[in-house]
């Protein structure tokens, strides 16, 4: 399983800064909820094995974890501070200072083994705990905007068995079953229905309407006819991209600037639906998951999940017309659609 590599960074972390509706709650400690505790596992495993010389104080990462997964404890931009700081200067600098100590160990034959798992890289207990918090603080917001399911006791728990070595609640066979059927079965399952049943609930609404490909959309704004993009055209935009349950996930608006992409570079959704409107016009595109991210979504958005944007195209700028496709091209082609679609 991967899910570790969505939330162990080991360079570079900038919290997400999470503040949206969430799936998450406390749970109760007389019930074993076993996906909580084998994704709790899975990061824990993964922060040991990826960070080995930096020894957290795992009860205070974890509980710090906790804290922002419910909306409380250090606030993000401290967190974010704190992480950019030790990963940007400190780390690098004692990393390469304990790697020129283990190559003089290796010249020195009277020199003592250099043994990587006793090395520590923090300088004091004080910057351990700030560490730590701050990193926790930043895991719970990365996992709160997951949206998973995950009661917040579990998962502290399975995190510090794992990073502990304590022994397991439930066994590790046990925990990658639970996350194997969770997120290949269970959760594809459950946003394929209620994407069809938002979908169609959608499509009864005044003004929207629906193409072939099953993409809903309704013209808030039609725009300039004569400057209609086609796909192989730039397009510059302002967009808002919402779940099904009305939560904002991306928005232009909300940085403050508008992006350029070419048309035929993002998702089937976009590509289609900007096409019917011309420049300076607006419209709302309601995806079906075959139109978006697929059964296997991203990692923001879930396998099979529908998705609405709201769009205004600022500009069009005039692509260079598209080769015809040869039986020599055609499967490259293909492939490279296929890549584009997921840039988006």
């Amino acid at each position: 399983m991967l899910v570790a590599v969505l939330f162990a960074f080991a360079a570079g972390m900038v919290s997400c800064g999470s503040d949206t509706s969430s799936r998450i709650s406390k749970g109760s400690r007389s019930k074993v909820d076993t996906l909580s505790y084998a994704m709790g596992m899975n990061v824990g495993q993964g922060i040991a094995g990826d960070l080995p010389e930096m020894k957290f104080d795992a009860e205070l990462l974890a509980k710090s974890a906790e804290k922002a997964m419910l909306k409380k404890g250090m606030k993000s931009e401290d967190a974010t501070a704190v992480l950019q700081d030790f990963f940007s200067n400190k780390r690098p600098a004692r990393l390469q200072e304990l790697n020129e100590q283990a190559r003089k160990a290796q010249q020195d034959s009277t020199a003592a083994p250099f043994n990587p798992d006793e090395v520590d890289i923090f300088e004091n207990d004080a910057e351990r705990q700030e560490v730590s918090e701050a990193y926790g603080a930043d895991m719970g917001s990365r996992l709160r905007g997951s949206r998973l399911p995950l009661q917040t006791y579990w998962f502290v728990k399975g995190f510090v068995d794992a990073y502990t070595g304590a022994d397991p609640v439930v066994t590790p066979e046990m925990a990658a079953m639970s996350m194997q059927t969770y997120f290949m079965v269970k959760r594809p399952a459950e946003n394929k229905k209620a994407s069809e049943e938002w979908l169609a609930s959608i499509e009864k609404q005044s003004g929207v309407q629906k193409t072939e490909s099953g993409l809903l959309y309704r013209i808030d704004r039609e725009g300039d006819a004569t400057i209609k993009p086609k796909a192989t055209d730039k397009v510059e935009v302002n967009y808002e991209g919402k779940f099904m349950d009305g939560e904002v996930f991306d928005s232009s608006y909300e940085r403050g600037s508008s992006t350029e992409f070419p048309l035929n570079g993002v998702i089937k959704g976009w590509t289609e639906g900007l096409q019917l409107i011309g420049k300076g016009g607006q419209i709302t595109l309601w995806i079906p998951s075959d139109l978006a991210y697929g059964t296997y979504g991203s990692s923001m958005i879930g396998p099979n999940e529908a998705l609405e944007f709201k769009v205004e195209l600022l500009d069009v700028k005039v692509g260079a017309p598209a080769p015809a496709p040869t039986p020599a091209t055609t499967t490259g082609d293909a492939a490279a659609e296929k890549t584009g679609e997921q840039s988006k």
